[in-house]
């Protein structure tokens, strides 16, 4: 089996310019999805630094005989090691950055990454961009959102349809270049091939039902035509924000690009 995968960012339909930023690199394994945050302080600026901060190192430790720039995290394997690292490296960047920019003081990104070698992937994320596995059998959330509702939730206060429509559903509680410690969360889980792996920001969770997702994903088999489609329908729904999706699957050589 080889991997494929499509994305595709959106400005939405009421923001005047995408803080999002993405990358795809197939022959490292990674790919990456960052929110920026901050608006007229340059949320893409922060995005952006993100997406070329993790591509940077991950490329850096592909061969593991290199100084480790900072604690090594034994309880994680060597690839988790490699995206927590890159997303605290981030986060020092985007600090660093707003030291030397003051009016870029409130900006700051979430983030989700994988890195995948053969059927093992591994995942890190901070503040509310996610990931879901999709198959033949349904669609499942694999990260907890970093954010005030995910909080109610998990104490039982609030239901998660609720949080889907809570005033307070687009605050977080950790992004990168807050300045504070951060808690970056990490995972480590077996692909099957008929699996797809969706990486998106809010713009497109807070938009599109888990349903309507699986729905359009699973109904089409080029991943190009699912991407579109579901930032189609982000639109639809009101494009409240900037979108982007990135999925990743699986092709065999006798099915051909799924692409």
């Amino acid at each position: 089996m080889r991997l494929v995968s499509a994305g595709l960012t959106d400005v939405g339909c009421v923001r005047k310019h995408n803080e999002d930023s993405m990358r795809m690199e197939p022959e490292l394994g990674l790919f990456v999805v960052a929110d920026g945050l901050g608006g007229h302080a340059a949320g893409e600026v922060a995005s952006q630094i993100v997406v070329d901060r993790v591509t940077q190192f991950v490329q850096q430790t592909i061969e593991k005989d290199r100084t480790w720039p900072l604690e090594y995290d034994v309880t994680l394997n060597y690839d988790g090691n490699r995206l927590k690292v890159a997303l605290l490296l981030s986060d020092q960047a985007i600090v660093e950055d707003i030291r030397k920019n003051p009016e870029r003081e409130t900006m700051g990104s979430t983030v989700v990454a994988c890195l995948i070698q053969g059927s093992r992937a591994t995942l890190a994320h901070v503040g509310d961009s996610r990931a879901y596995i999709l198959d033949p059998e349904g669609i499942r959330q694999i990260t907890k959102d970093h954010s005030w509702v995910a909080e109610q939730v998990t104490h039982g206060i609030l239901t998660p349809a609720e949080a889907r429509v809570h005033p307070f559903r687009n605050v977080i509680t950790q992004a990168l270049g807050n300045g504070g410690e951060l808690d970056v969360s990490v995972q480590e889980f077996e692909l099957q091939k008929m699996d797809r792996l969706l990486l998106c920001s809010d713009g497109l969770s807070g938009m599109v039902t888990d349903s309507e997702i699986w729905s359009i994903t699973m109904a089409e088999k080029s991943l190009e035509n699912s991407v579109s489609l579901l930032i189609a329908k982000a639109r639809e729904n009101g494009g409240e924000d900037n979108i982007t999706a990135v999925l990743i699957g699986f092709s065999s050589d006798e099915d051909g690009p799924s692409v």
